[in-house]
């Protein structure tokens, strides 16, 4: 073969090559909203069984996953694979759509031959795609969970020994027919309700949200000391209240956030741990709590508005806690902020903001007053969708009323990323709790949720305190490497029922756990938001993870002040009692925070002092002693104000 014939045989290759991928990006561009729309109108409408939604959900989820897979990677057999996928979840979304009424009404036994092979097939797409997103520890897990399914009965051991599963028995526990596992409950609140809000979320960003928190934060305290931190962990809590990712804030905010610290001298350590600890602190914040306040409401019962006010002072505190410690340790370093705006933008005045994103303001409004309305949280995000983009088509229209075509681009443009990055978002979350769904039931179905729930039990002996510890570190290992919701429905099952049965108020103890699940995206060894932050910033992984863990302290902290005092859940009558224990709070953490950093008074030569703060901090959780050292503190802040005013 000649020369010419092998560059015409390769250029024809790519050529093949390139019109593959056109085909694919083209059909995930139009995917994406007929998957935005079939979920929308399920969640109107109801327009498919549960059971067959639930199918529809993960299979589209796994389809729109392998065609972001195929674009992109450049290598070959990961595209082959990438398109195996597409072709085996399009396979099973057949089936179960066409075997539905056997499925239900002639397989109460047990699968058919065809069932078992199309589970199997379903449970290894799963598994492949959440390996894909998210690494290999969440599907270890679950295959884990399945091999303890099927020979639990060779242990010995009281806590792991059951009768053992059939294949049968397992296959229709984690798929088809009983619709359990990867397309059980847990499959369908991903449908239903997480994925809308994670289209929220991607309208919100792409339709200016960014660029508007981080405004909002520049100008709250971007000239401070420490200010490009504090315009991180105030960006990266709005951000958080919508996202259902730790990770995900991490690398949308953090792009710009930690760049800016790491030039007005925070270390690159420094500089991924105040993101990460401000991204994972986002998913306290009401009014979605990183979507787990919707989990929270399904297990427990309580109202949405009772969730997201028992949210709210544990949040305020923890970012209170985390503004100050960037504070005093900038002070102590005699570390001034620089013009925030040559990095965030030069900043109009306000009336010029409000203008640009007054609609986003408002959308955010809408929804908080649709949720605590009672209306159902799924609707509710409709509703502030809807708005959002009406307001966004009025907004360019008006805009570029001399050039209405630009306009109309530009809102195309805009509303495609944003519900490209939900359906993404969206289906990346799928995937992951479609897998945790295999773990939870198996662990429900062998018995082992409750024989470790009782062996934890088994330790009420020694006490409330040590028996919190034990659940805190249990929710911390089991959260390792998960997103918040897959991280908490997990520990709310091993966790949360072992408090309350030594009698810890219900709220109380799902809060325990959910903060501590939320907790291990900055826990070593996994730290998967310190993970990603240290990559952005440049900074050494293991330096960044340690500089989150003392950051984050009041995140590990906070938890157990929150059973030994449920009142700070504002679920009490007596305000004055609720008002004491969140001062008291403050106060424990404000001499915390002057202790580990210093600042030039409470210098670190100051070793008396410090032990002194020590001892305030120690008094301050005692009852008798809260209310004098909540007054000698709040005496100690108004003589420091008029001596500053002075």
């Amino acid at each position: 073969m000649s020369e010419a014939d092998l560059t015409g045989q390769m250029s024809r290759q790519n050529s093949r090559g390139t019109d593959l991928k056109t085909l694919v990006g083209a059909t995930l561009g139009a995917l994406v909203f007929v998957y935005a729309l079939l979920h929308v109108g399920q969640v109107l409408f109801l327009w498919q069984p549960p059971e067959l939604f639930r199918t529809l959900h993960l299979c589209l989820s796994l389809v729109v996953l392998s065609l972001v897979g195929h674009q992109a990677t450049a290598n070959a057999a990961r595209r082959i694979l990438c398109l195996a996928l597409v072709a085996a979840a399009l396979a099973v979304l057949a089936y179960v759509f066409v075997m539905h009424d056997a499925l239900i009404n002639d397989r109460l036994f047990g699968p058919s031959s065809a069932d078992m092979l199309v589970g199997v097939v379903l449970l290894v797409s799963v598994m492949l795609a959440a390996q894909g997103v998210w690494g290999f520890t969440i599907p270890a897990l679950a295959i884990l969970a399945l091999l303890y399914g099927y020979f639990g009965h060779l242990f010995s051991s009281n806590l792991l020994f059951h009768g053992g599963m059939s294949l049968e028995r397992l296959l229709s526990y984690t798929s088809i027919p009983y619709f359990q596992g990867v397309l059980g409950s847990m499959t369908g609140l991903s449908g239903t309700m997480i994925f809308i809000f994670m289209l929220l979320a991607g309208l919100l960003k792409s339709t200016g949200g960014i660029d508007f928190v981080l405004r909002l934060a520049g100008r709250i305290s971007g000239m401070s000391r420490g200010g490009p931190a504090k315009v991180a962990i105030i960006g990266s809590g709005i951000m958080g209240m919508i996202s259902g990712s730790t990770v995900a804030n991490v690398a949308s905010t953090g792009t710009i956030t930690i760049p800016l610290m790491t030039k007005t001298g925070f270390s690159p350590e420094e500089a991924g741990a105040v993101e990460a600890v401000s991204s994972t602190g986002g998913q306290f914040m009401p009014p979605v709590m990183g979507l787990t306040a919707f989990l929270i409401v399904g297990i427990t019962g309580a109202s949405y508005s009772t969730v997201m006010l028992a949210a709210a002072i544990p949040a305020v505190v923890f970012y209170v806690n985390l503004i100050l410690a960037v504070h005093f340790s900038a002070a102590a370093r005699e570390s001034l902020s620089s013009p925030v705006a040559q990095e965030v933008g030069d900043l109009p005045d306000w009336k010029t903001d409000i203008g640009q994103f007054a609609h986003l303001i408002l959308a955010v409004i809408l929804l908080t007053i649709l949720l605590l309305q009672q209306v159902a949280p799924s609707r509710s995000a409709i509703i502030a969708i809807g708005f959002l983009a009406v307001a966004e088509i009025f907004k360019q229209l008006y805009l570029n009323r001399d050039d209405l075509g630009r306009g109309i681009a530009i809102v195309c443009h805009r509303l495609y990323e944003g519900v490209l990055d939900g359906v993404k978002s969206g289906a990346q979350l799928a995937a992951v709790i479609a897998v945790i769904g295999i773990i939870v039931d198996m662990m429900t179905v062998t018995g082992l949720a409750q024989r470790l729930s009782h062996m934890v039990l088994g330790f009420e002996n020694l006490g409330l305190f040590p028996l919190l510890c034990i659940v805190a570190a249990t929710c911390l290992v089991f959260g390792l490497g998960m997103p918040t919701p897959a991280a908490y429905t997990l520990v709310a099952v091993l966790g949360a029922p072992t408090l309350v049965s030594y009698g810890v108020d219900l709220l109380a103890a799902h809060m325990f756990v959910f903060f501590f699940a939320a907790m291990s995206a900055i826990t070593p060894p996994i730290a998967l938001a310190s993970l990603i932050a240290s990559r952005i910033s440049g900074g050494n992984y293991a330096a960044t993870a340690m500089h989150s863990v003392r950051l984050g302290l009041p995140g590990f902290i906070l938890p157990f002040f929150l059973v030994y005092y449920p009142e700070i859940l504002l679920s009490g009558d007596n305000m004055f009692a609720t008002l004491l224990r969140i001062g008291a709070m403050l106060v424990f953490f404000f001499a915390l925070n002057i202790v580990f950093a210093g600042s030039g008074v409470w210098s670190s030569s100051n070793l008396l002092l410090r032990l002194l703060l020590l001892a305030v901090a120690a008094i301050s959780t005692v009852d008798i002693f809260q209310l004098p050292i909540v007054l000698m503190a709040a005496l100690a802040g108004a003589v420091h104000f008029v001596r500053q005013r002075a």
